[in-house]
């Protein structure tokens, strides 16, 4: 039995060292849990470690709440743009001749900036970026490959100010491309996902 709720300390430790890792509340739920490593009774000891584990969890919840909300409210007028309280979907294509070299990386930017311009300057978020190519080749046109998106998504998060351990970006499986009624292609469909990490649970929309 007390191996088992010696067990049982340690994985609540664990889960809230976690979630220490996420949140800008460090200092005090150090203290909170130095304060739960010092209770010499077991049961004490995990009753103590549950509680601010639950504590910091609803400070994460409240916080990514909050982060929807501002972030509702900043995109209110971009039809199509968020696809979910803290999504976005950037719709761009390889057929903009004169600022295609630029164009995606440009967008990329400036949808993070607002994002963070919206968060009021926390750091208790990341940006996950997920790029996709075109899957067809056209006869007219010059659709975005996925590795040239890749480098113009991390063109615009180059300039975004936010340091290289804020953000991570990918490439994913390529586009499927939206048809007409008779089966011919209408787009190659390129588009890039951003999505904000590193809150709670965020409502779903």
């Amino acid at each position: 039995m007390r191996t088992r709720t010696i067990s049982a300390v340690l994985a609540g430790f664990v889960a809230t060292a976690a979630i220490l890792t996420s949140t800008g509340l460090q200092a005090d739920l150090r203290d909170d849990m130095a304060r739960c490593s010092a209770l010499a009774d077991d049961a004490e000891r995990l009753a103590c470690f549950d509680t601010i584990t639950a504590n910091a969890r609803d400070e994460r919840d409240a916080a990514a709440e909050a982060a929807a909300v501002a972030l509702a409210r900043e995109f209110r007028f971009d039809r199509g743009l968020q696809t979910g309280p803290m999504s976005f979907r950037i719709e761009t294509s390889g057929n903009l001749i004169r600022s295609r070299a630029t164009a995606a990386a440009r967008e990329v930017e400036a949808v993070v900036r607002r994002i963070d311009r919206a968060l009021g300057g926390s750091d208790d978020w990341r940006i996950a970026v997920t790029v996709h190519g075109a899957k067809v080749t056209l006869s007219r046109g010059n659709p975005y490959t996925g590795a040239e998106l890749l480098t113009q998504a991390l063109a615009g998060m180059a300039r975004t100010g936010l340091g290289e351990d804020r953000y991570t970006v990918e490439v994913g499986r390529e586009a499927e491309p939206v048809l007409w009624d008779d089966g011919r292609v209408r787009s190659a469909n390129e588009n890039i996902e951003i999505d904000v990490v590193g809150f709670g649970n965020a409502p779903d929309r």
